[in-house]
This record gives structure tokens, C-alpha cells and sequence, in this order.
């Protein structure tokens, strides 16, 4: 434990110099044990065990999601190749959109543009979850517009919208929020105390505040419309919880179909449903908000896996979980070898 820690602090420890009021938070499965580690001198230390703070994941709610969504079709209460419009009333019948491909990022559906930022300078001030430039009215007109009377082969495009939309769906299918469906076939199923999105009283004093590049706070993240695609909340030993209900699927598994490659994303990238994976059968999601960043993934061939949790968001020139994951990743599996 004592080397497994070094390795980790040579690792990770230059993440939080710098950055006033940091906390990192480092999780790692490996030869069927969990080790947590942390590293910053945050003040909610004082009052909260590293273990047990709150943070926002961001992007990593999409394997949520399509977790959610796994389930959903496991029990018949949808199919991949549904339709949106089977769940969408305002949507035109027989929609070439399936719900497949919200899960997989191949819906046509717009990803985060600086066009469209412009564009939205100019537009009726409504309410839009961030990180996605329409509100569910415009969603609805642009799924109506003549743009889907090709045939269903969109682009591979990341996004938020339409993540967005398939936790909508789910929970339209049955009469229910999305956190609802959170806490029904996740939270309550592994015990994630942890886990959610509304911020009630009782666990105010666990939620650490993010920050941005420069360091400056920034209030929570509140999204409506849009949950599924990046409102969750939780913690290390949640998140290890939920990975390691991943590592340890077997064939009659729903979350099993999720991590099967369906589309090719780049020359070393595929998408499953929500993870994507990579050339090295490394399954994964990173995420970000405004003012936290975050990163999970795993190996099924060496059962190891690790989460990185900051409350810190990061440019593209610095430092990131990202970075330390797959450094932990490659010294975890160089000891197996």
C-alpha cells in the first residue's frame, strides 16, 4: 500500500500546486481491491471526509444514462431501434432518429458550436440548460425541420442535446423525472447514498464548491431539460461503486451491451453506448463543468479501473484528470504484467 501510494503521489500530486483551495480525488481498482487517495488542503476536509464529498461529474452522467437506458431495454420498455417519435409527442411520426443513436452520439443532433453562441446574442432570451444551445422548444422545431428526411445516417457528432434527449425520453416512457429513474435502477440498486442531482438541505455541508481556470469560484451547476447529459452529483466511493458494477458484469448483464464497440469515432476510437473505447480496450468518459472536471474508465481484460474527480475546471494547455487517469492506468497494469 505504502509503494501504491508514492506511485500515485509522483503521479498526481503536481496537479493541485497552484490552485488555491484545490481538492483532487483519485480512486483505482486493481486485483479486486479499492484504494482512495487525495491530495489539495481544501478547507471542507475539516468537516467532511475526502471519501464523502460531493462533486460534479459532469459528461461521465451520459454512462449513467445509457446504464439507465441498458436496463430499460433489458425489462422490453424500449428498443435501440425505436423511433424518438414513439416517445416524443411533438415530434412527427416515424422519425428516422433512433434511440440507438442519441446513445452513441450518431443522431445528426448539433454538438456545442461557436455559431451557434453568436447566433443565440441575437435570439429571445429563454430559458437553456448550459452546454446546450436549445431549449426544448427549439429542440422539438429542428427535430421537425426538413433537415431528417434523409435517410438515418448521420455523422458521428458529441452531443449534449442529444444525450439530453434520450434521459428525456426514458423518462417520458414511463411517467417519470430522470432523476427518478437514477435513483430507481442505480442509486437505490448499488446503495449510492451520494448520488443525485436536486441539492437538498441535508447535503449542502458535503458539496465542495468548483472553480474555474483562473481560480475563481463559480455557484453550482443547475441544468432542467438536459440532466442526462452532465447534472449528476456524487462522490469518490460512489463512483468506484458504480465502476466497479461495470468491471464485474457478466454476459446476462445489461450494462454488458454498453460497453460493446458500435461506432467508429477516429482511427484509434469507437463509441459503445455512452463509453467510449479505444484502442487499447480502455472503456471511459471524462467530463467537465463550469467549474469541476472528472474522469472514469476501466479494462475488463485486467479488471482495473479508476476514477479522478477535481473541483477544478482545466484549459486545454493544463494539467487534467485526464492525463492522470491514464498515467495511473499504464502503472496499475505494468504491475500485473
Amino acid at each position: 500500500m505504502m509503494r501504491l501510494k508514492q506511485e500515485v503521489q509522483r503521479i498526481a500530486s503536481s496537479y493541485t500546486e497552484k490552485k488555491k483551495q484545490a481538492l483532487l480525488m483519485i480512486g483505482l481498482i486493481h486485483q479486486g481491491e479499492t484504494y482512495v487517495f487525495h491530495f489539495g488542503n481544501h478547507p471542507i476536509q475539516e468537516r467532511v471526509q475526502p471519501e464523502d464529498v460531493i462533486f460534479e461529474i459532469g459528461s461521465i452522467s451520459k454512462v449513467f444514462t445509457t446504464s439507465i437506458m441498458a436496463s430499460m431495454v433489458q425489462k422490453g420498455q424500449m428498443k435501440l431501434d425505436d423511433s424518438i417519435s414513439l416517445y416524443c409527442p411533438h415530434v412527427r411520426k416515424n422519425h428516422p432518429i433512433q434511440i440507438e443513436q442519441l446513445a452513441t452520439h450518431t443522431s445528426g443532433l448539433p454538438p456545442h458550436r461557436l455559431l451557434r453562441d453568436l447566433q443565440l446574442c441575437f435570439l429571445p432570451k429563454v430559458r437553456r440548460d448550459m452546454y446546450c444551445q436549445y431549449s426544448l422548444d427549439e429542440l422539438m422545431k429542428l427535430l421537425n425541420s426538413k433537415k431528417w428526411n434523409q435517410l438515418n445516417n448521420f455523422p458521428s457528432r458529441y452531443s449534449n442535446v442529444g444525450m439530453g434527449l434520450l434521459g428525456l425520453i426514458m423518462g417520458w416512457s414511463c411517467h417519470k423525472t430522470y432523476e427518478q429513474l437514477l435513483k430507481e435502477y442505480i442509486a437505490d440498486e448499488l446503495h449510492l447514498s451520494s448520488t443525485f442531482i436536486a441539492i437538498n438541505d441535508d447535503v449542502k455541508e458535503k458539496m465542495i464548491l468548483g472553480h474555474q481556470e483562473n481560480g475563481k469560484e463559480v455557484p453550482p451547476l443547475h441544468m432542467q431539460d438536459y440532466q442526462g447529459a452532465g447534472a449528476i452529483r456524487s462522490t469518490i466511493k460512489d463512483l468506484l461503486s458504480f465502476l466497479s458494477a461495470h468491471l464485474s458484469v457478466d454476459a446476462d448483464s445489461p450494462w454488458k451491451m454498453t460497453h460493446e464497440p458500435r461506432r467508429k469515432m477516429g482511427i484509434n476510437m469507437s463509441m459503445g453506448l455512452g463509453w467510449v473505447i479505444d484502442d487499447t480496450g480502455l472503456i471511459c468518459h471524462n467530463g467537465a463543468t463550469s467549474g469541476f472536471s472528472s474522469f472514469m474508465g476501466f479494462r475488463p481484460n485486467s479488471k482495473t479501473g479508476v476514477v479522478v474527480l477535481s473541483n477544478y475546471r482545466n484549459r486545454l494547455t493544463q494539467d487534467s484528470p485526464d492525463r492522470i487517469a491514464y498515467d495511473l492506468m499504464n502503472m496499475l497494469e505494468s504491475k500485473t504484467k
